[in-house]
């Protein structure tokens, strides 16, 4: 089973109108915007779905207070959905839909599911240059500036879970993630769906409320310059910040 990315991550809202300013804020691109359905993308085309918290195209909540519904990862073939349709059937339903899309549950109540991935991929580039001590690359140049930010990608989806090991051994055991960090008694568990990867795409934490709920979704950026620029303009927007910006030790990753 070879896994490229998050394909797609669905919710509910009781109010369409607000769900829209909070992602156009964030800086997805909004795609398409109906009294059913709220379509945004990031660059390379995954997108976040929002319908009425009232559709029955929704899938259940997995807790009372959320309204994440379903993340849909991204394989490379038809063959990785057979593999995982046949894996999966084993021992829960699995449904398939015309085009081919996969819905199950996993071990923990997460409505997941699987399809082609259809998108773009990103391509190696120089990337920003840095100064530092001893070190001046970048010369009578101006460091990149951005008024606002626009996500490439997401590049990790972190849950809520009452057993982190029993969340990691499904997809382990099941899918074939690997493990990429731990935090000791089982406080967390951090995956990814392919050695060389980010340092995780999947992240469960061990809930202290014994239930299953949305932590966060991590939408790339090209640097710190675009993260801090699209902070700023997100806070200017109105928008309060629980954590952040700062820095998470253990990814190596700077995030608002």
């Amino acid at each position: 089973m070879t896994f490229l990315g998050i394909d797609c991550v669905e919710f509910g809202a009781s109010d369409l109108k607000l769900a829209k300013k909070f992602f156009s804020d964030w800086g997805l691109l909004c795609k398409s915007f109906t009294s059913s359905k709220l379509v945004f993308e990031t660059q390379i085309g995954s997108q976040i779905i929002i319908r009425p918290e009232a559709s029955k195209l929704l899938r259940p909540k997995i807790s009372p207070d959320s309204q994440f519904r379903e993340v849909i990862f991204g394989v490379r073939t038809v063959a990785d959905l057979v593999a995982i349709a046949k894996e999966l059937s084993v021992d829960r339903e699995v449904e398939q839909d015309e085009d081919g899309t996969l819905h199950t549950v996993d071990d923990s109540g997460i409505q997941i599911g699987f399809r082609v991935w259809t998108h773009t991929l990103e391509k190696p580039q120089v990337g920003t240059i840095w100064n530092s001590p001893g070190n001046r690359r970048r010369i009578n140049q101006v460091s990149p500036v951005y008024a606002s930010a626009t996500p490439f990608k997401m590049g990790h989806i972190v849950f809520f879970v009452p057993d982190t090991k029993r969340a990691e051994d499904f997809y382990r055991q099941r899918l074939g993630f690997c493990l990429s960090d731990r935090y000791v008694g089982g406080a967390g568990v951090f995956l990814r769906w392919a050695q060389q990867s980010e340092h995780h795409n999947l992240f469960f934490i061990k809930s202290r409320k014994n239930d299953v709920n949305l932590h966060h979704i991590a939408f790339e950026v090209n640097d710190v310059h675009e993260m801090l620029g699209g902070g700023v303009a997100f806070s200017k927007k109105g928008w309060a910040t629980e954590v952040g910006p700062g820095r998470h030790p253990i990814s190596s990753a700077y995030f608002w």
